[in-house]
C-alpha cells in the first residue's frame, strides 16, 4: 500500500495504526543420535549415503539432491555448495549469496560418498532417481519424501532413557539441517562457524540453536555465585 501511495495510485494508504500479530519462532526440530541411527537403518541402501551426508553437513533439501561430483574436493575432504535443485530445475546461487559455501567433510562421510560416486562422471549429479526406467533423473521433492523418507521415519524406532521402545519423532526431512547444527552447538562449535556452515543469510536464524550450548547459561550462573550475599529463606 506504501508503494501504491508512492505511485500516486492511491492518495492515503488505509493500512495504518495496524497491530500485526506476533508470529512465534518455533524451536528447530532435531534428532537425537540414536534416532538419527533409526532412521538411517530404515531406509534403502541407495538413500543411506544421501542422508548421512545431510546429517553431518546441513546441506538443504535442494542442495542435496542438486550437489555434482566435481563439487566434492576428495583430497581436501570438502565440497562446495554451488548448485540447487529447485522446481524448474537445476540453479546455481548467485556468487554474493552466502549459500554458496565450501564445507568440511568428516572421513566416514567422505568414504561413502566415494564408494557412491565411484561409477559416476565427474559432472554428474550425485544422487538421482533409481527407478527402474526412470533412473538417473532429478529428484522431486514431494515424490522423494512421500517414497523414502516418510516410510522410514513411521518405521524406525529409538529407546528412551527409561528404555522404552518409541517412535522416532515425525520430523521432515529438512530437520537433518536443524539435526547437523543442534549437535554442532552441543558440542561447543560457535554460533559464529554454524552461520557459515549453514549458509545462513541472518545470524538471527543461527540464534535459534543458542539455549543448546553447553555454557549457554554459565555467566550467569557464575555472576550469581559471585554475590556477596546470597538471599536466604529463613527456617
Amino acid at each position: 500500500m506504501r508503494a501504491a501511495v508512492d505511485d500516486d495510485v492511491l492518495a492515503v494508504t488505509p493500512c495504518r495504526s495496524i497491530d500485526l500479530p506476533q508470529i512465534a519462532v518455533k524451536p528447530p526440530q532435531w534428532f537425537t543420535l540414536d534416532q538419527a541411527q533409526s532412521i538411517l537403518d530404515e531406509l534403502p541402501a541407495a538413500w543411506r549415503t544421501m542422508c548421512r551426508l545431510g546429517f553431518y553437513t546441513g546441506l538443504r533439501w535442494g542442495e542435496l539432491s542438486g550437489l555434482h561430483c566435481h563439487r566434492i574436493d576428495q583430497r581436501r575432504s570438502r565440497l562446495f555448495v554451488v548448485e540447487v535443485n529447485t522446481k524448474s530445475g537445476i540453479k546455481e546461487y548467485p556468487k554474493s549469496s552466502k549459500s554458496r559455501r565450501e564445507v568440511p567433510l568428516p572421513p566416514h562421510v567422505l568414504e561413502a560418498l566415494e564408494r557412491h560416486i565411484h561409477r559416476l562422471d565427474r559432472d554428474a549429479v550425485v544422487f538421482t532417481t533409481i527407478t527402474k526406467g526412470r533412473a538417473g533423473r532429478l529428484l522431486d521433492d514431494g515424490n522423494w519424501r512421500r517414497q523414502t523418507w516418510w516410510p522410514a521415519v513411521e518405521g524406525a524406532y529409538y529407546f528412551d532413557s527409561d528404555g522404552e521402545q518409541q517412535l522416532v519423532p515425525h520430523y521432515p526431512p529438512h530437520s537433518m539441517r536443524h539435526t547437523c547444527a543442534s549437535w554442532l552447538v552441543q558440542k561447543g562449535v560457535s554460533l559464529y562457524e554454524v552461520q557459515h556452515l549453514l549458509g545462513h543469510e541472518s545470524f538471527q536464524t543461527t540464534q535459534r540453536y543458542a539455549h543448546l550450548q553447553p555454557d549457554a547459561h554459565k555467566a550467569v550462573l557464575g555472576a550469581w555465585e559471585r554475590l556477596d550475599v546470597p538471599l536466604t529463606i529463613a527456617a
